[in-house]
């Protein structure tokens, strides 16, 4: 090895420049993923026509798997749970964490 390869290694100038990278990505929240809906779980949350509604089951695929459909019901009310189809390719905005509801 040279030496001039390791006092370019070594420079603090390297590092400040990957911290202002990572500085100016826009910060995301913790429980908010976007993701596939092959990637959905159980007790996941998301938003559809101004209700927000849990997954009860694991996605299961139709269609060759170019659509997912899942289990789900709006926490407050255990009688409107139905089936909800996803095209595979499109990303679903998602809450993720604590279990809100009680188990019925």
């Amino acid at each position: 090895m040279s030496p001039r390869r390791l006092t370019r290694k070594g420079q603090p100038g390297s590092q400040r420049k990957e911290a202002a990278v990572r500085a100016s990505d826009p910060p995301i929240a913790e429980s908010m993923a976007d993701v596939l809906p092959m990637d959905i779980r159980v007790a996941d949350r998301f938003t559809d026509n101004g209700f927000e509604w849990e997954v009860l089951s694991h996605p299961a695929a139709l269609h060759g798997a170019k659509t997912l459909r899942a289990r789900v019901r709006r926490p407050e009310l255990p009688e409107s749970e139905r089936d909800f189809t996803w095209p595979a390719h499109i990303r679903v905005t998602i809450r993720r964490g604590q279990k809100l509801s009680e188990d019925i």
